[in-house]
């Protein structure tokens, strides 16, 4: 995948957890998808996802810094949220 096709896929990705586009994840995260070491796959990875907008209502993922050397792609997200209970290890 060139650059402007990596970067735009990436896009495309945040766009579809902003706006919770469960349906169409698949296109994104493979079925043999992994996160910390556990396989999740896309329904699990889904699963996750639904539990964070739960417990954080105004989840969004905002890109503050994005950068393609294809085939590599990193991300800085900012998240800018009120989760509806606080960690007391963050009080």
């Amino acid at each position: 995948m060139n650059k402007r096709d990596l970067e735009a896929t990436y896009r495309d990705y945040i766009t579809c957890l902003n706006n919770q586009d469960w349906i169409n994840l698949g296109q994104f995260v493979h079925n043999d998808a992994h996160h910390n070491g556990r396989r999740l796959g896309v329904n699990g990875y889904r699963a996750m996802l639904e539990a964070d907008y739960e417990q954080i209502p105004d989840l969004h993922f905002n890109i503050e810094l994005l950068a393609v050397d294809s085939p590599h792609i990193a991300c800085r997200l900012r998240f800018d949220v009120t989760p509806k209970v606080v960690s007391s290890a963050l009080r």
